[in-house]
């Protein structure tokens, strides 16, 4: 389950850096406390600050004061370890919110399917970015000085147990999530690692359940239109 966009805070206004850092707190908290729940709650992805720290359940979304942690624009990436042929690019990525969404729609959904006793745990957690640092104002009030500059390392372990044979799945996921210096959103999600590697298989089935939801794509990857599941620049910033 998860919380669709339904007005609240877009994110794009000017913000406070106190605000920004409350925004990125919130986002850190949300992860921290619900990923290692993703195979029985889904992805949570909103919050309403009026009710902090509880978290907001998509059937009780329709509160004007929802916020989501995640930019309108978000944008997942991974590079496999060996390229995939032709017609996949060298980097995998989606951009926008509602294919983020409905990707983990299908990996919670595909991954239930095969396994039993799905279970997350939470490895290493770092924040990394600049430092924090407060300045007297020419009031004599305390003024926040920050570089706005701050990401989000996240290791799990994913355990599950396969419905077929019995066997024991074990994969390890390594992601950094960097917010926007903006809007305090998330704004990139980027796979590191995933190990084992996911088969090709995995990567074809991600993009025939994206095109069947959104109505876009052809035979190939190389049909799908610009804009929505697209390769990404790896060298761009």
């Amino acid at each position: 389950m998860f919380t669709p966009n339904k007005g609240g805070s877009g994110g794009s206004e000017d913000i406070s850096d106190r605000e920004w850092q409350i925004r990125t707190g919130r986002a850190i908290y949300i992860l921290q406390q619900t990923l290692p729940d993703f195979f029985d709650v889904g992805l949570i992805s909103s919050i309403d600050p009026t009710k902090t720290p509880a978290l907001i359940d998509s059937r009780e979304s329709d509160s004007l004061e929802v916020e989501n942690i995640y930019s309108p624009k978000v944008r997942l990436t991974y590079t496999p370890p060996v390229a995939l042929p032709s017609p996949f690019p060298r980097t995998l990525g989606l951009e926008g919110l509602p294919l983020y969404l409905a990707s983990s729609v299908f990996i919670r959904h595909t991954m239930r399917t095969l396994y039993s006793g799905l279970r997350v745990e939470l490895r290493k957690v770092a924040v990394q970015g600049s430092p924090s640092a407060y300045s007297e104002g020419a009031a004599g009030g305390t003024q926040l000085n920050h570089q706005r500059d701050k990401s989000l390392f996240i290791g799990l372990d994913v355990y599950g147990t396969t419905r077929v044979s019995g066997g024991v799945g074990q994969w390890q996921i390594d992601s950094t999530y960097s917010f926007s210096p903006i809007s305090g959103l998330i704004q990139t999600h980027t796979i590191n690692s995933i190990h084992p590697a996911p088969h090709q298989a995995a990567y074809d089935a991600l993009r025939a359940s994206l095109s069947s939801v959104f109505g876009f794509g052809g035979p190939g990857p190389g049909d799908i239109r610009p804009g929505e599941v697209q390769a990404v620049n790896s060298d761009k910033g």
